[in-house]
């Protein structure tokens, strides 16, 4: 996350090349373009919103503020990036910046805000950074100046409406971006869907996309292997990877609440999170409705299936499960062998204490970078190629 840097989905479009349908809920890998979109960019900022007309309800799944045009004229994507700023200025005073995306664009990289932050900062007298790619500059994908707010209502105002027009004045910068790989295939990373013909394509992108990769972070009771995996989530993200989990608890459990282990990997901005309880496991797709399925000792591989398409996916707990894991330990938890000792799985130990004689690298508990190189390593070349 970017300190100081809020987020738009601008879900303003009419559809037209749709068939007059409302874009930004058309479904791709079974959820909306928009929740897509705020999968990629959620972890990246302090706070996300959605720019859109009409009936606001129509997003309470997300769960995400919704923020109309000042206007009813339907002056296009820089009236949202207006209303946005205006909203952030008054909801959260001091903020440094906006970013732009529209809602249509699921494969946004994971580090685009830090890119463009830098770029900004970098450039005093920029007033925005926009996206580059494949020679092409993407004039609504951007990250604007606060104070950028009084030069674009002046615009409006006079009846410029152009996006690229009001870049320019503004001395935007320019960040390229090279393409993503999904499903093995080089794609631009800002490929949004406007058709039909689109959609299909993003679909079989996604269905070609590689098995995730399935590690575990498994240790005995209160060694941390939440606090592990939610700052695994978050560095991986970071890197560019779509990230769900699997949170296995010994307790039946109902609704989410906030401050729950599983809603802690969704505020980290795990893709989707699957919860497995005795007797039962859900998926949380979208808010905090979870769809139960009554099956005891579920195998993994059938939860994993049911995900969407994501690079890895890190489980929590399942500590017998027969898959790659780190092993959590601290000096302060309860009893329980070393797992490494009795389990080849175990390719790296996370600790806040010395290990003598172990068989597998041990690592800082707090070296999330270290173990996040250790995981991927595990997962060999082909999650390396797989990076989106």
């Amino acid at each position: 996350m970017t300190d100081g840097i809020a987020g738009v989905l601008l879900a303003g479009g009419l559809g037209r090349r749709m068939g007059g349908v409302d874009k930004a809920l058309v479904t791709l890998a079974g959820r909306p373009l928009i929740a897509q979109a705020a999968a990629r960019l959620q972890p990246q900022v302090g706070r996300l919103i959605i720019n859109a007309n009409g009936d606001a309800s129509r997003f309470a799944a997300l769960g995400l503020p919704v923020v109309a045009d000042e206007g009813d004229d339907l002056a296009g994507p820089l009236a949202g990036v207006l209303a946005s700023l205006r909203w952030l200025a008054r909801e959260t005073p001091g903020a440094r910046g906006l970013i732009s995306l529209p809602a249509d664009t699921p494969f946004v990289p994971g580090d685009i805000v830090r890119r463009l932050a830098e770029a900004l900062a970098a450039h005093g007298e920029a007033g925005v950074a926009v996206a580059l790619s494949r020679g092409r500059r993407h004039h609504v994908i951007g990250l604007w100046r606060s104070e950028t707010a009084g030069e674009i209502a002046a615009a409006l105002a006079r009846g410029e409406r152009k996006a690229e027009t009001m870049v320019d004045r503004l001395g935007a910068i320019a960040v390229p971006f090279e393409d993503s790989l999904i499903g093995g295939q080089a794609v631009d990373p800002f490929f949004n869907v406007n058709t039909p013909d689109d959609l299909a394509f993003a679909e079989r992108l996604l269905a070609g996309a590689a098995a995730p990769f399935v590690v575990g972070v498994a240790g005995w009771k209160n060694s941390g292997k939440t606090t592990l995996v939610v700052r695994l989530v978050r560095e991986l993200i970071a890197r560019g990877y779509r990230v769900s989990t699997v949170k296995h608890t010994h307790h039946d459990a109902g609704a989410e609440a906030e401050g729950t282990d599983s809603a802690r990997h969704r505020e980290a901005g795990a893709h989707e999170v699957a919860i497995v309880a005795p007797g039962r496991w859900g998926v949380i797709k979208g808010g905090a409705e979870i769809a139960w399925r009554n099956e005891n000792e579920a195998a993994l591989a059938a939860i994993v299936a049911q995900l969407a398409p994501a690079d890895i996916v890190v489980v929590e707990g399942l500590k017998r499960a027969p898959i790659p894991k780190i092993e959590v330990r601290r000096a302060a938890q309860g009893d329980g062998p070393t797992l490494a000792d009795g389990d080849p799985a175990v390719f790296a130990i996370a600790a806040d204490h010395e290990i003598a004689g172990a068989q597998v690298p041990v690592l800082a508990l707090d070296d999330v970078a270290g173990l996040a190189d250790a995981l991927l390593a595990a997962g060999g070349p082909a999650l390396a190629r797989e990076r989106a």
